[in-house]
């Protein structure tokens, strides 16, 4: 009889070939060794599945499946983690690395923190120095309206709790995971806010890669598919925010409604001028390609 792992690590990957190896020697280099690794190829076009593969056969714990079509980014996150055998889970990118002791350390507090849902350790984005201001560390504890605003003060850093060691059972229960909208991941973030209490250890590290879909100029367009994600780009994160704190008292449901009221208006601010730096980009864009074939015109007469 087979025992199941006490952890799988889930990476979904497109086409990682410049990074997945720096990833995958950081996941083999755990100091923890019970686990599991779901490495679920979108169809990749460049060599990641022949690097995968590789690693498949230096370690029987690297499980390789490769989608006969390109799914979608968020039904293969849902994937990896529908594959779990592990009681505790965590999504890994193909550009991300962390430090030897990050899984044995949120382990460990989990296991002797029964109400924490999830755990992480400190974060930084990739060149980043992770000291001082660059470094995150903010945790979602106390009762479930103080993690909700814990959550809102830092939302824009909170990468880390999306990755974070979480708890297989509950994350299932989520209806958002494999949901495609912008903003997915915090609902996800609020989603476990709302089941438990969501821990920061001192000890281990988590970089995060800068090639994600949020790092994109022009994000909201990607995912501006209603008219009301003009005036609200993250229509849908709000509704099911609001859902969520269906239990809150009078006063936190109003702050959570001027909260997002905030998030969105300033979203949308930042929509309009990423529409018109493009737009005024493809118009002067325009205008040289116009200039330039006159004056060519004008010599070859």
């Amino acid at each position: 009889m087979l025992i199941a792992p006490k952890v799988t690590i889930g990476m979904p990957v497109y086409n990682g070939e410049h990074t997945i190896r720096k990833s995958l020697d950081s996941i083999l280099a755990q100091s923890y060794g019970d686990f599991e690794l779901i490495v679920s190829d979108n169809a990749s076009t460049d060599a990641t599945e022949t690097i995968c593969r590789e690693y498949c056969g230096k370690d029987a714990r690297v499980i390789y499946v490769r989608q006969a079509r390109n799914i979608g980014a968020c039904k293969n996150f849902k994937f990896v983690l529908d594959n779990a055998k592990g009681s505790l889970f965590m999504w890994w990118a193909a550009d991300d690395t962390r430090s030897g002791d990050f899984v044995e350390c949120n382990v460990q507090f989990l296991e002797a923190n029964p109400e924490y849902v999830a755990s992480t350790s400190p974060n930084c984005m990739d060149g980043q120095n992770a000291v001082g201001d660059s470094l995150v560390t903010f945790s979602m504890d106390g009762d479930v309206e103080k993690r909700f605003k814990s959550f809102f003060d830092n939302c824009w850093n909170s990468h880390g709790i999306f990755y974070s060691l979480i708890r297989t059972e509950p994350l299932r229960a989520c209806t958002e995971v494999g949901v495609n909208y912008f903003g997915v991941d915090w609902s996800m973030n609020l989603f476990l806010a709302a089941r438990g209490k969501v821990g920061r250890v001192d000890k281990g590290l988590a970089v995060f890669g800068k090639k994600g879909i949020s790092s994109r100029p022009n994000v909201w367009a990607d995912y501006r598919c209603r008219l009301i994600h003009w005036i609200m780009p993250f229509y849908e994160f709000s509704l099911y925010s609001y859902r969520l704190a269906s239990n809150f008292t009078f006063f936190a449901k109003m702050r959570l409604v001027s909260r997002l009221f905030i998030l969105n208006f300033v979203s949308a601010v930042f929509q309009v001028r990423a529409e018109a730096r493009d737009f005024f980009a493809s118009v002067k864009d325009r205008l040289s390609s116009i200039v330039s074939s006159r004056a060519c015109c004008r010599w070859t007469k």
